[in-house]
């Protein structure tokens, strides 16, 4: 009896995990996330991540409070690579437009010292190097986007606006 009890909490589990997932890759921030529009990029395989509410700590290890704080709904994020680039996307659904916008500009004022660059991408956002990464913070109606991508040069910086453009064309 013990053991059916388990294998019923555990079929349970399963089927609320597959639940999780399934509304995950149906969010409306999921549906932001490239497919196959991005020429000569791959999706590196097991690299998806979703989270809604506490579970963002899926993604954001520590630190989710930030993101729940200023108006994260959900979040969605996915690893590309073409060559020896990788391009870290996350997607988030924000509570609405004001919240997406006040955050591209808390982020703003968080990296000033490193003097955020303007993007020429209808919407609100800005790219930094750091660290040896480029790193993009974008926002348009209830989206906030940042795209990281792992090297800090020029080619990072096309690459990453490539990335962003594409997410930039879907959001309506």
């Amino acid at each position: 009896m013990r053991n059916l009890l388990r294998q019923i909490a555990l079929l349970l589990m399963l089927f609320g995990a597959l639940l999780a997932w399934a509304e995950g890759e149906n969010s409306p921030c999921a549906k932001l996330l490239p497919t196959t529009e991005l020429k000569g990029w791959k999706a590196v395989n097991g690299s998806y991540l979703y989270g809604k509410g506490e579970g963002l700590t899926s993604i954001y290890n520590g630190g989710y409070q930030l993101y729940l704080k200023n108006g994260v709904q959900e979040a969605a994020q996915k690893l590309y690579q073409r060559g020896n680039l990788y391009a870290t996307v996350t997607t988030h659904t924000m509570k609405d437009a004001s919240a997406a916008s006040k955050f591209v500009q808390y982020w703003r004022n968080t990296h000033r010292k490193q003097k955020p660059q303007s993007l020429k991408i209808t919407g609100t956002g800005f790219w930094i190097q750091a660290d040896g990464a480029t790193t993009f913070y974008w926002a348009k109606g209830r989206f906030f986007v940042t795209v990281m991508v792992t090297r800090d040069d020029r080619q990072a910086v096309d690459a990453g606006l490539e990335v962003l453009r594409t997410i930039a064309g879907k959001v309506k």
